[in-house]
């Protein structure tokens, strides 16, 4: 995908159980980056991000749409989607969508995420590709977790990509960038 492409779109499910599409959010900045709900490292450090920069943008009335698509198809439930938005204080802010790996698989292809289970994950199985678990930590292997990425792509009002943020960056630069376009 290059800059200035249309983002693809896709349908999964929301933290309450609907149907959501990208696209539904046309007309809006859209926000749109890949987490999952017990991740312990750059999750929390994205949705910190994304609650910040929409309290900042709220203040100025923007209209943004948040969309995290997970990368947990096993671990990733609506009720688990609906529990993290919770805890996040953001069920009202953003749509957490969740589908199974079938569904997922093309979505992370399309923006380049490659999610990968490192350690045995829940249960002893997973249908996620795992590592070898060589040279990583073992707290790492004992639980399971699943490595990727979390960029967030700003996406315009027309459903075009404008910018990619990847870690580390600060909140006020991403606010800054969804202004710029619009929201």
């Amino acid at each position: 995908m290059t800059a200035n492409a249309t983002a693809v779109d896709f349908r999964l499910t929301d933290q309450f159980g609907e149907s959501v599409a990208l696209s539904d959010f046309k007309g809006k900045v859209a926000l749109l980056t890949f987490l999952y709900t017990d991740c312990p490292d750059v999750c929390p450090i994205a949705a910190n991000h994304l609650r910040q920069a929409s309290r900042l943008l709220s203040e100025d009335g923007a209209d943004i749409a948040i969309v995290i698509v997970s990368v947990d198809p096993d671990g990733d439930s609506v009720d688990a989607a609906r529990a993290y938005s919770e805890r996040w204080e953001m069920s009202e802010r953003w749509s957490y969508l969740v589908g199974s790996e079938e569904a997922l698989r093309p979505i992370w292809a399309a923006y380049y995420i490659d999610p990968y289970l490192h350690g045995p994950g829940r249960n002893g199985a997973s249908s996620l590709p795992q590592t070898p678990s060589g040279g990583v930590s073992a707290l790492a292997a004992q639980t399971g977790r699943i490595i990727h990425s979390a960029p967030i792509y700003l996406i315009d009002a027309d459903g075009i990509m404008r910018v990619v943020f990847t870690m580390p960056f600060e909140t006020e630069d991403l606010v800054n960038d969804v202004r710029l376009l619009g929201g």
